[in-house]
């Protein structure tokens, strides 16, 4: 494949560009999305042609482009918005593999951010900046596969040695989500770390994940467009002053649960070196869907809007020339009608048995996962934001609100409503304030704790757990600080995302209003950073910061408290130990009876963290409850 892709780039020469996109469309498809690694003066003549007269004009392996300057902080810092790395995903190339972007003529103007994929934002509180700051701000448009990248400039003036690399990927539920925010611009985070920064776009939504068994719509496209992304920057970054030996990707949400895939994927495991995790993994129940489930979805999608989803399996050439035909905003607005409850998104990746082989957890305990150093955490309070949107008629995004017994039951009740009564019974029980079932404060507090520890928190933990296992090296961190200028309620607490504005510097802009402590909680974070990727241990000092392994479960806290560093044990130790290894055991039984001798081994073999929880509880595991609640 290697000797391959340096034909290819011969080729680039001598077929003409046609027939050397025709043969880089092979390699694309191919196992693995290899790096094309150029020979040593092949090198050095690049990095000679890409000093031209214009300081601001970098030469790259697919051509020119010219990016803009900004004193930041008092430090020159190189921006490059809206670079291409893939030919645009549109007409025959709908729902398709990614194709790697064609060499351009003469210089492309850097200088503006590109288009957001199509996705649908949010309209539940016009106007409110806390919703509005996630909405795309650039055109929506499936002409979106592009990246951005932040230099510091005096890399590629002075010649000094190559830099890390951090790769962004940003989160949205596999649904929407764009690199362009304001929350995301990391000319701050260069300017604070002497880091290269880049982001990518990547198609969401039906656009990114239909699958429907054939080529055409062979679903995890989004992922591949992330791979080509990766690829691409591995493969340029170099004439930007970066190091392609130490690239690490950094993700928050189904961002974070895109890199844990990564990790896992023989097609790009080795185009990066390190991870870190944001509030999110590819164990996380809303982070992966199994086959079938993704196929029903895309055949009601087809139907939806009006392909005949009849067809789907007698004549699919049809259908699919159909589903390229309709309109873009069509389509993004059905693929809504197969969301069926908080969490439940309708595209997400798959185990197609290419890019993501197996299932996810019994490939980390088999040890088929890039063993590397990944930083990985959660925070304090991750459930809040998605419970105010699913359940709008029961919260207020301003001002805390009592919930009833009665309400708090109808919540978890409609979260849970395809499982067994058992399992309903057993979270209720697990999260019912029993010295006061009828207080109000606690039953707001216990319905977001079940969310967060749920979707967020315990998958976090578990995969945490199991990486150390197969031989990873894992710091986790637990990010406990609500912003003093935080635009939703108090009541919400520390949220889903929060930790991003601190990632990112954005209290070092003068222009907002950030406490002392704030400042210097964001700059240790980005110095966290920063010895990550040059070293893979987030501290200077070993031991400041203990590894985290499934015995131990210690964690770094990030929070403004002066007597830091903070170290704890979990997070959410209880609560966890009954998501991941309370409720797996109890779903082995029929009816809440016990099935087979192999609960009562499992029992046997419980952590004794589980074996502290309620006789109550494990009691469900050997009788068949009544209807208790």
């Amino acid at each position: 494949m290697a000797a391959r892709a340096s034909v290819c780039l011969v080729l680039l020469g001598l077929l003409g560009l046609s027939a050397a996109a025709d043969l880089h469309n092979s390699l694309i498809n191919s196992s693995t999305l290899e790096v094309n690694e150029p020979r040593r003066e092949d090198k050095e003549r690049k990095i000679k042609t890409a000093r031209p007269r214009d300081p601001l004009v970098v030469h790259t392996n697919t051509g020119l482009v010219r990016g803009f300057r900004r004193n930041v902080l008092g430090k020159n810092v190189d921006t490059f918005y809206g670079i291409p790395f893939a030919q645009p995903p549109v007409g025959e190339l709908r729902y398709k593999k990614p194709v790697p972007v064609t060499p351009w003529a003469g210089i492309l103007e850097a200088t503006k951010l590109p288009n957001s994929c199509v996705q649908e934002p949010f309209t539940y509180f016009p106007g409110f900046h806390g919703e509005e700051m996630w909405n795309p701000n650039t055109d929506l448009s499936e002409d979106c596969l592009y990246l951005n990248i932040w230099a510091p400039a005096h890399l590629r003036e002075s010649g000094a040695r190559p830099s890390e690399v951090l790769v962004w990927i940003y989160g949205g539920g596999y649904m929407g989500g764009t690199t362009t925010l304001e929350v995301y611009d990391a000319d701050l985070l260069v300017a604070n770390t002497d880091m290269i920064i880049t982001s990518m776009q990547y198609r969401c939504g039906a656009f990114g994940y239909l699958y429907l068994k054939m080529e055409d719509a062979p679903g995890n496209v989004g992922m591949y467009d992330q791979a080509l992304a990766i690829k691409w920057i591995r493969n340029n970054i170099e004439f930007f002053g970066g190091d392609p030996d130490r690239i690490t990707l950094f993700g928050e949400s189904a961002g974070a649960g895109s890199i844990a895939v990564h990790l896992l994927s023989p097609i790009s495991s080795h185009l990066f070196q390190r991870a870190i995790l944001q509030s999110g993994v590819v164990n996380s129940p809303w982070s992966i869907m199994t086959r079938e489930k993704a196929y029903d979805i895309a055949v009601k999608l087809v139907e939806d809007v009006g392909c005949n989803a009849t067809l789907v399996t007698e004549d699919p050439g049809t259908v699919m020339s159909c589903m390229r035909t309709v309109d873009a905003a069509t389509i993004s607005l059905a693929q809504w009608n197969s969301y069926l409850g908080l969490m439940q998104f309708p595209s997400t990746p798959i185990v197609d048995g290419e890019f993501l082989p197996d299932e996810p957890l019994d490939m980390i305990r088999r040890g088929e996962v890039k063993k590397t150093e990944i930083l990985i955490g959660s925070n304090l309070d991750e459930g809040t934001y998605f419970m105010l949107y699913d359940f709008l008629s029961y919260f207020d995004k301003d001002e805390s609100t009592a919930l009833t017994r009665e309400q708090f039951l109808e919540i978890l009740n409609q979260i849970f409503k395809d499982w067994s009564p058992a399992e309903r019974e057993s979270i209720i029980f697990q999260y019912t304030n029993w010295d006061n079932p009828d207080d109000g404060r606690a039953n707001e507090k216990a319905a977001g704790e079940v969310v967060g520890d749920y979707f967020f928190v315990c998958p976090s933990n578990l995969f945490a757990q199991l990486y150390a296992d197969a031989g990873g090296k894992v710091y986790y961190y637990y990010f406990n600080h609500r912003t003093t200028n935080h635009p939703w309620g108090e009541w919400m607490g520390v949220l889903h995302g929060d930790e991003i504005d601190y990632v990112f510097g954005l209290p070092l802009n003068q222009s907002l209003s950030y406490t002392a402590a704030e400042k210097d909680l964001s700059q240790r974070i980005m110095r966290h950073y920063k010895f990550f990727a040059a070293t893979g241990r987030p501290v200077s000092r070993e031991g400041e910061w203990p590894l985290y392994t499934s015995r131990g479960q210690q964690y770094y806290v990030w929070g403004t408290n002066e007597s830091w560093p903070q170290i704890g044990r979990g997070p959410r130790t209880t609560a966890c130990a009954f998501w991941n290894e309370l409720m797996p055991i109890l779903r082995e039984t029929q009816g809440g009876r016990m099935c087979d001798s192999k609960m009562m081994k499992a029992l046997n073999n419980a952590s004794p963290t589980l074996l502290r929880l309620s006789p109550i509880l494990l009691v469900t595991l050997l009788l068949a409850p009544p209807r208790l609640f």
